[in-house]
């Protein structure tokens, strides 16, 4: 089993984001746009989420095939979703979300470097199985504390903004947290590649929302503020943070 917690936990909530951000753009014009239909197409990309043991579940070549054949699935099914349901601007608006799910499924399952590393690193990510999952624990402990955004129409709301940088300064501690374990466990070659391994899914997420954060780490570090200064507040950014406070309710 291949362990990489780190980065489970950002395709979790890079999928729900995905599900609840399409929903919610979808010109619902009839029962093939609605909220099951969309289900069903992300059903195969949830097999990348968070399970009881934080695992992708493809340790060999042959059980990678198997699951990629699933993901590929699901990415035709989204695409004819969105073509479908969405028009241009929505479109838009989506694919710069699911551009770092898309691109990851593509490097996973084509054969190259990236899969060959992926591979290669399985074995040892199991050893530092317990050291991700105390990573991963933290994370989530952090999530819980998330404050409700009680005034929503303020798009410059102080809560909102504290609320965003809490979530991309957890997700920057879990990176390195997690980094560092499989160095210790499994020296720097795989901890290079385990921060590989966020970078590439979480891309999109990241650097169109938590870019300034992970460009100045001192604003995690002093505590001070809320970071509404280097937050971007388009409409997209407050859909973002609105949708990833759904995922600790």
């Amino acid at each position: 089993v291949l362990e990489f917690h780190n980065e489970n936990v950002c395709v979790c909530v890079s999928v729900c984001v995905l599900c609840q951000t399409a929903l919610l753009m979808a010109v619902v014009r009839s029962e093939e746009c609605g909220q099951e239909e969309f289900t069903k197409c992300t059903e195969p990309l949830e097999m990348l989420q968070l399970t009881t043991e934080f695992s992708i579940g493809a340790a060999k070549k042959e059980e990678l095939d198997k699951l990629c054949h699933e993901l590929r699935k699901g990415v035709r099914c989204i695409q004819s979703y969105t073509r479908r349901c969405m028009d241009l601007q929505q479109r838009n608006q989506f694919n710069k979300l699911y551009h770092g799910t898309n691109q990851f499924i593509r490097d996973l399952c084509n054969k190259g470097e990236f899969q060959e590393e992926y591979l290669k690193h399985a074995p040892c990510s199991e050893m530092a199985k317990k050291d991700f999952e105390v990573c991963a624990t933290r994370y989530k402990e952090t999530m819980v504390f998330l404050k409700p955004n009680k005034n929503q129409e303020n798009a410059e709301n102080s809560t909102l903004n504290e609320n965003i940088k809490t979530i991309c300064c957890s997700i920057n501690e879990l990176v390195d947290c997690s980094e560092n374990a499989a160095r210790k466990i499994c020296g720097n070659e795989a901890a290079k590649f385990t921060r590989e391994l966020v970078d590439k899914y979480a891309d999109s997420l990241t650097k169109i929302y938590c870019e300034d954060f992970t460009r100045h780490p001192e604003i995690c570090r002093d505590g001070d503020g809320d970071g509404g200064n280097v937050l971007q507040q388009s409409s997209l950014g407050v859909l973002l943070a609105a949708l990833l406070l759904l995922l600790v309710r």
